[in-house]
């Protein structure tokens, strides 16, 4: 059916060329009665093509007559300048089109790179905080570790404390001698505050322990967030 009526084309733009008429898409549109814009264009594009090779038959051709040649090289000259008007369109729609296209590349490209660009910067951040937060965990733990040997620390002072004090009680018991006894109970008093202060101490280490142990968790938390 494409081929019936590309010939169907090629013979109305005869026709027309020889009543003197310059063939276009709508008189051959009109003249036919059928076929789409785009197969009559392709097909009177081809029209177009052969002509020269048509007229150069012609030319070769004997017995001539000189109307009919001058007739057919205007024409062939018209057609010339109507396929390089045509052509120059379509340069024109390409480059326009080409320049539309780059020009939208050019824009993605670069909304593109400033989100690469924020991305990364996000991405140094992170390594920056979780560095930060890896170092306030060491140093959670290490806090952790001297409150620790403090607090057997401490606790080893009173047990020694505690036996001293019950030694002196015992020797206190046993003195006969007033100046010994007073002696002993000053030095059991002393023992007695220093125990007391001691395990007050002791309360501060295991609280601040305590707080030690809750800020490293949050710390593992952030961590293992980021």
């Amino acid at each position: 059916m494409k081929h019936n009526t590309q010939d169907l084309v090629k013979e109305a733009a005869d026709k027309l060329l020889r009543e003197g008429v310059k063939p276009t898409q709508q008189n051959i549109r009109d003249r036919i009665g059928t076929g789409s814009i785009t197969t009559i264009n392709k097909a009177l594009n081809i029209w177009w093509s052969e002509l020269g090779l048509r007229l150069d038959e012609v030319g070769r051709t004997p017995n001539l007559p000189e109307p009919v040649a001058n007739s057919a090289h205007k024409l062939w000259l018209q057609a010339l300048a109507y396929a390089n008007k045509e052509l120059d369109a379509q340069r024109s729609a390409l480059e326009s089109e080409f320049a539309e296209r780059s020009r939208q590349l050019s824009k993605a490209s670069s909304v593109d790179h400033g989100e690469l660009k924020e991305l990364r910067a996000q991405c140094l951040r992170l390594l920056q905080d979780n560095e930060r937060l890896s170092n306030e965990k060491g140093e959670g733990l290490l806090k952790i570790a001297e409150c620790e040997t403090q607090l057997i620390e401490s606790q080893s002072e009173i047990s020694r404390l505690t036996r001293e004090l019950k030694q002196a009680e015992i020797m206190s018991e046993g003195s006969s001698n007033i100046d010994q006894y007073i002696e002993v109970q000053v030095e059991n008093r002393t023992l007695q505050e220093e125990s007391k202060r001691l395990n007050r101490a002791v309360d501060t280490l295991a609280s601040e322990k305590a707080e030690l142990q809750l800020e490293v968790i949050k710390l593992k938390q952030l961590l293992s967030g980021s």
